[in-house]
């Protein structure tokens, strides 16, 4: 069985450009292939993303494991630079997995078997020169796109917003113009943030009271006003390669990032900006008590950060720091139109140590383990009488050929008969593979519970001595995740709030 595989390449956009569809003509043109051959095609993987490595690549992901499972008898494919594109390593994966399941690459010009030499070392050179000839284009692209920019012309595929992209005078550069019903509503934005001196929360609550939704359909939040107003682009500017991707090995696997940069191009553009500079900076010298992510550099302040989510929308909650109006921390959900209200920090802390002590508590009062120890013997008696239940099973069919050798069954009693007995033989299997997984489960829940108790012991007695950043890495160690719940502000010199936890602890009940 054969599998035909499917991917456009750069060098297909002209052919796109003239409206053909790329992948249609090569997915008839395989099938005739496979047609002359007489080659049986199992599965058409089609590949509509683009990515430099495999593990961009959805479909190439899968083909590479069925390939390596040995599924396949061969792959068709255009050309074997469809195949592999990447650095060395994704030409290595590709190469190593035809070769040691010794699958066939099936082209209109040439078929390689990986176990002939000659093959293999000619598969080996085309994945060679089409990374090399993928990096030149790829550089030439890239310096393109730094020419247009700096002469004044829109590269983005998408329009920031506020603004819509259009085609340039030349025909063949883009450039931008306002949007008509986003440009008012960024006006609006430096209005509120420049003239008007609000926050960015304030901002986004404001827009959400006039009824104004992000391109997405969803109420505006801090982060996005912030990357709106902060675009150069507002002021007939350009800005390229602010944030460049940077990949980097983390545990094995490339991680990739896209940091502030400080090198990138700022360009006069081709259109005229829609706001004045002096508002433009203006509306960008707010401070802001929106949160930012913390820096590697720096120490969590936050004992609580990634663990506890707003029960209204699910978005993680942050830290509002102490100002000279607000004494202490709090622990707020930042999006405008979340009716979750704000709690303090130390007050959550001693609701969230007070679930960890009526935890302990109640694991010594009620005895798990011995309940554990209970459904384990009863699973194991269910064992032991489905397996005695499939033996009996078997013996039956056993004697199935005795039957019909002695002309008590017909030939069409003995498949009756035999398609019953093994229909039944492989439900047995599927019972007793679900009781041996239960087992497993108790036998590791109890484990994990025996640890999990002294965990949250060592955290109650250190607690005290712990900096938040240590607090956090504590609590991560025994909770998933701590659902918070909280609609009403507190009254005028209220202290303890009227709110409600949920509390995932990182082992069952």
């Amino acid at each position: 069985m054969y599998v035909i595989y499917l991917r456009k390449s750069r060098k297909d956009s002209d052919l796109e450009a003239l409206g053909i569809d790329v992948l249609k003509r090569h997915e008839e043109t395989l099938l005739e292939l496979a047609r002359a051959r007489s080659l049986p095609i199992g599965a058409i993987y089609r590949e509509v993303v683009s990515g430099d490595s495999i593990d961009a690549r959805p479909e190439m992901v899968r083909l590479l494991s069925e390939v390596e499972s040995g599924i396949w008898e061969g792959v068709l494919v255009m050309e074997v630079e469809r195949l592999a594109r990447g650095d060395t390593i994704d030409q290595g994966r590709v190469q190593r997995a035809f070769f040691y399941s010794n699958t066939l690459i099936v082209t209109p010009g040439k078929t390689y078997n990986p176990a002939i030499e000659n093959d293999n070392e000619y598969f080996e050179f085309s994945l060679f020169m089409s990374r090399r000839e993928y990096a030149t284009i790829k550089r030439r692209m890239q310096a393109g796109r730094i020419r247009s920019v700096k002469d004044g012309y829109y590269v983005g595929n998408i329009a920031p917003y506020g603004w819509r992209r259009v085609k340039a005078d030349d025909c063949k550069h883009f450039t931008l113009v306002p949007d008509e019903k986003e440009n008012p509503v960024l006006k609006l934005m430096y209005d509120f943030m420049g003239n008007k001196k609000y926050g960015f929360q304030k901002t986004c609550s404001a827009l959400t009271g006039m009824g104004i939704v992000s391109r997405s359909g969803k109420p505006f939040n801090p982060a996005t006003v912030k990357t709106i107003i902060s675009n150069p682009v507002n002021i007939g500017m350009l800005r390229w390669n602010y944030r460049k991707s940077q990949k980097a090995i983390v545990n094995g696997k490339i991680a990739t990032s896209r940091p502030k940069a400080d090198d990138y191009i700022l360009a006069k553009g081709k259109h005229p900006g829609c706001i004045s500079e002096d508002l433009y900076y203006r509306a960008n010298s707010v401070n802001s008590s929106m949160t930012a992510p913390v820096k590697r550099s720096c120490r969590i302040q936050n004992p609580f950060a990634g663990i506890v989510r707003c029960s209204c929308c699910g978005r993680v909650m942050v830290r509002k720091k102490m100002s000279a109006k607000q004494p202490r921390d709090y622990l707020i959900c930042q999006y405008a139109g979340c009716a979750t209200v704000a709690i303090e920090l130390d007050e959550l802390e001693n609701a969230v140590l007070e679930w960890i002590r009526n935890y302990i508590a109640d694991y010594k009062v009620n005895n798990f383990e011995s309940a554990d120890d209970s459904e384990q013997e009863s699973l194991r008696s269910i064992l032991v009488n489905l397996e005695k239940e499939k033996e009996t099973t078997l013996k039956q069919r056993g004697s199935l050929f005795d039957l019909l050798e002695q002309g008590i069954y017909t030939k069409e009693i003995f498949f009756e008969r035999s398609t019953a007995l093994e229909d039944k033989i492989k439900d047995f299997d599927k019972k007793i593979e679900s009781v041996n997984a239960d087992i497993v489960r108790l036998d590791l829940s109890k484990k994990n519970r025996s640890t999990f108790v002294p965990k949250c012991q060592e955290l109650l007695n250190a607690w005290d001595t712990f900096d938040a950043a240590d607090k956090n890495t504590a609590l991560k160690n025994v909770i998933e995740r701590i659902d918070f719940t909280k609609t009403e502000k507190n009254a005028r010199g209220q202290r303890h709030s009227s709110f409600s936890i949920d509390v995932f602890p990182r082992i069952s009940r």
